[in-house]
């Protein structure tokens, strides 16, 4: 048997198996193995596997494994888990940075959590058949989901299908067919096994081991090793139609309420994003980490042992105390601004937030101004702005609650700066959208420009992504965010579908999929004309069209890896700053973490993908 180095994880909670549980809860440890074929053994064995998805999801490796290093995302001034490194694709992206053993390790010991369930769970007596078979599909898409994880973001790893009694000190790699293998077999039972609905919101469903299996098929048609190109996309196609179609599951109807609720003092929902009474358990959502109680954040619930949401932090611009506009020092609302992550020039220049000429009253689309805050309102009152940068603001006086600052994606003139009391922010001119020279590529990016203060975003001042601001946080420098993070939603299924429909040359379905966004997406005077023609869809329209739907939302890399390395190649060197004269092929799997290999001490050198 090939097994990963770990000892032996013997996690169990205290819960009942068959009533109510609250998956937020605490691991302990000490629980011997053999408890997993009890009942609530085998409830506490699933339980514990989804608190171990709190090590990995809401935390900053996320940054570092599936936002930087894109076209669409790139690393801002403040470092944090080497995501400069993996933004850059420098010499510092190696085998020895924390974000590859941050998430080697938990995945590997949620498997092996997993590996014990599975194996003595269906043994359990004493537990009704549907409670057991629930509770072993939910196993079966965790590992499914934990072993995805793996192979995409290293390619052959080991596969472990069974639990590990002890210290383990060799260990082979298994081919990437082999993985995927494995991750289809499993959620073929997961399937099969789930039910369409749970009672305890955030566990596994058949309509999320459905979508989990869809995107795996999709992700599989690229590969060289998959049995068939058009199989697997015909299989991700059928996957994800069954969740359209299942009634279990329905957009949002507003785009903004997926993650925000509406304040009447922000008619465009262009400022911060409100969470009091936002409720994490929406139609749209199939699976979810939770970092709150049944999907509603209460901050007394809040999990202070790191097991909190941190990406609150993570996408905000500078906005307090900066030297650039006055009246908003750091409050809870607007969020403490961690600046790890900023959009790209190419990313902003994505959205069709107007039906013509950039800026004016005429919305669209309304997903920008969903996604981005752009606009700060003042906290302090009886202050001006300077009048430098140059010439930038009026100079009149602001009071709480008027505008501060603005970020524009288009050019203004200096005669209409001059004319608001509040400061703007507009990309450089050649990134500018509405200019006829406009150059979205990395050759045409006008420098980071550390702390500029000349009217132009920078380093540390760019629209900020809203989708995970908390300001139900105990206070304003608290981390400890309560927010769910969505992982799978419907949203995103529709855009599996219209993936797959290109991959089948089937353009008349993918626009058909994406219409349906666009028309849930179109403000209310554009219902009817904001449908995409099928001789415009191609690869690149559904890419541009994920990232307008799920801009921020940790699918980037997988995205733009997806097709393959020509493909990924392409939109890196293209669009990302950063990235754009580093980035190499190599760089489509990440190097094996160093503590792995070292760990291997019994027969055969683990082996390091290649290049690193």
């Amino acid at each position: 048997m090939k097994r990963i180095l770990l000892s032996t994880v013997t996690l169990g909670l205290v819960a009942g198996a068959l009533g109510c549980t609250n998956l937020d809860e605490k691991l302990i440890t000490g629980v011997s193995s053999e408890y997993y074929s009890t009942p609530d053994g085998l409830n506490s064995a699933i339980i514990a596997s989804y608190a171990q998805l709190r090590g990995y999801y809401g935390r900053e490796q996320l940054l570092s494994l599936q936002q930087v290093g894109t076209d669409t995302w790139m690393a801002a001034d403040q470092s944090g888990s080497n995501n400069k490194d993996f933004d850059s694709y420098g010499g510092g992206l190696n085998s020895t940075v924390s974000p590859l053993a941050n998430t080697w390790n938990p995945a590997y010991q949620a498997i092996n959590t997993l590996n014990a369930a599975l194996d003595r769970g269906p043994s359990a007596t004493g537990i009704p058949a549907a409670t057991k078979n629930s509770l072993l599909g939910e196993g079966h898409f965790l590992r499914a989901l934990n072993y995805f994880t793996l192979v995409r973001q290293f390619g052959a790893v080991t596969l472990n299908i069974h639990e590990n009694k002890g210290v383990v000190a060799s260990a082979v790699r298994d081919s990437a067919s082999a993985v995927y293998a494995l991750i289809l077999a499993d959620l073929d039972s997961a399937s099969a096994l789930l039910p369409k609905t749970q009672s305890d919101f955030g566990r596994a469903t058949k309509g999320a081991a459905q979508t989990l299996r869809s995107l795996v098929y999709l992700t599989r048609a690229y590969q060289p090793f998959s049995p068939s190109k058009q199989g697997d996309f015909q299989k991700a196609a059928a996957d994800a139609d069954s969740v359209i179609n299942s009634g279990t599951y329905s957009l949002e109807p507003v785009f903004a309420d997926l993650w925000c609720v509406a304040r009447l003092a922000d008619p465009g929902r262009s400022g911060y994003c409100e969470n009091t009474g936002y409720n994490g358990n929406r139609k749209e959502f199939i699976f979810t980490v939770q970092f709150g109680p049944n999907g509603i954040y209460d901050a007394t619930h809040v999990d202070a042992d790191n097991e909190y949401n941190y990406l609150h932090l993570v996408y905000l611009g500078q906005y307090d105390n900066n030297g650039i506009w006055v009246g908003t020092p750091r409050d809870l609302n607007n969020g403490r601004p961690f600046r790890r992550m900023m959009p790209t020039p190419y990313e902003l220049s994505l959205w069709n937030k107007w039906s013509g000429t950039p800026g004016a009253s005429d919305i669209l689309d309304t997903r920008f101004d969903a996604t981005f805050q752009t606009v700060w309102f003042a906290t302090a009152g009886n202050v001006k702005n300077g009048t430098t940068c140059p010439a930038c603001t009026s100079g009149a006086t602001i009071n709480v609650g008027d505008t501060a600052a603005v970020y524009l994606p288009y050019g203004v003139t200096n005669a209409f700066r001059q004319s608001r009391a509040y400061q703007i922010l507009t990309p450089c001119t050649t990134q500018q959208l509405g200019n006829p020279s406009a150059d979205f590529t990395a050759a045409g990016y006008c420098g980071d420009r550390n702390n500029a203060n000349d009217g132009n975003f920078n380093w540390q001042r760019f629209p900020s992504l809203k989708k995970f601001q908390d300001n139900l946080r105990a206070n304003l420098t608290a981390q400890e965010g309560g927010k769910v993070q969505v992982v799978f939603r419907l949203g995103e299924v529709y855009l599996i579908a219209a993936e797959a429909a290109v991959g089948l040359g089937d353009q008349n379905k993918a626009a058909q999929m994406i219409n349906v966004l666009h028309r849930r997406a179109a403000s209310a005077a554009h219902k009817n004309d904001y449908d995409v023609q099928p001789s415009q869809v191609t690869l690149d329209y559904v890419m541009d069209e994920r990232e307008r739907e799920l801009a921020g939302e940790f699918t980037r890399w997988y995205d733009i890896t997806r097709p393959g390395v020509d493909f990924f190649l392409n939109r890196v060197k293209k669009y990302n700053p950063h990235a754009f004269a580093n980035v190499r092929a190599i760089h489509i799997l990440r190097p094996i973490p160093q503590s792995q290999i070292d760990g291997v001490i019994v027969g055969a050198k683990y082996p390091q993908n290649p290049g690193y």
